[in-house]
């Protein structure tokens, strides 16, 4: 019967570090996805402020293809950024997930590891009784 309180207590533990370390992978994707965000308006920001004014007559060809050149560069930066955007959030769903099994994991084991001492405690006293 101490054998399998120990086992409970020990599972039990396991799961409370497998808590703690999906917490923290949790919180690294947070900032990152955080720093995607404002990478991503950056860029939004760069490509706002590089657009060529209409009200110009005449543009120089080599400002143009500089240009076009720039905002094409930003827009695959920006694509880039969305789609590991999108990963990481899809990471983040997985990571909670996996949070949310191993707690219920460990309630299971406490709820366990207190049945079998229960049960324990119960056997000793009817031990000590005879």
């Amino acid at each position: 019967m101490e054998k399998k309180i120990k086992r409970f207590q020990r599972l039990a533990t396991l799961q409370k570090r497998d808590i703690s370390k999906n917490v923290a992978n949790s919180n690294l994707l947070e900032t990152e996805i955080v720093k995607n965000k404002k990478l991503i308006s950056q860029i939004d920001d760069i490509m706002d402020n590089s657009k060529i004014d209409g009200s110009q007559n005449i543009i120089n060809s080599g400002f143009f293809k500089n240009n076009a050149q720039l905002l094409s560069t930003l827009q695959s930066q920006k694509n880039i950024a969305s789609n590991r955007n999108n990963y990481l959030l899809n990471e983040q769903k997985i990571v909670k997930k996996k949070i949310i099994v191993n707690r219920l994991k460990k309630i299971k084991a406490e709820e366990k590891t207190n049945e079998y001492k229960l049960i324990y405690s119960n056997e000793l006293e009817k031990k000590s009784y005879n």
